[in-house]
């Protein structure tokens, strides 16, 4: 993968923005707002599964345990595209829950998996703004 500066924060960015217009119209549809609520954690079914390593492992650890240790909003971007969590998450998760579109990046938003799990990465990134706004008002 060869990224460049800018470009985490540009995929936090577009999936904030595309989590936001799409759960609108979601949400004006009258569907049910429970089946698109952001993880709080990545679900058992997918850490249990034989595809999900250490690596991987230390992965969501550092993004739900370490968020203080990224010096930006481009750096986690960037962490969550070349750690592999990202993909891996599409990838077991489409196995697991047998939805084949959450594992296509072209058609992951026809599934509602897909608003769970940005929705997790959209909270961890406001979570780490809030950090990194208080140790700016902190100094």
């Amino acid at each position: 993968m060869n990224l460049r500066p800018g470009d985490g924060i540009e995929f936090l960015r577009f999936h904030r923005n595309f989590l936001r217009k799409s759960l609108r119209w979601y949400n004006a549809q009258g569907l049910n707002p429970k089946s698109v609520e952001p993880w709080s954690s990545i679900p058992v079914e997918i850490k249990t599964h034989p595809g999900w390593t250490s690596r991987l492992q230390e992965a969501e650890n550092r993004i739900t345990r370490n968020l203080a240790s990224f010096e930006s909003s481009d750096e986690l971007g960037i962490f969550l595209l070349t750690s592999s969590l990202h993909d891996a998450v599409h990838a077991i998760g489409a196995e697991v829950y047998s939805d084949m579109d959450f594992g296509q990046i072209r058609w992951a938003p026809r599934s509602t998996l897909f608003f769970n799990w940005h929705g997790m990465i959209d909270r961890r990134w406001r979570a780490f703004q809030r950090i990194k706004k208080s140790i700016r008002r902190s100094r």
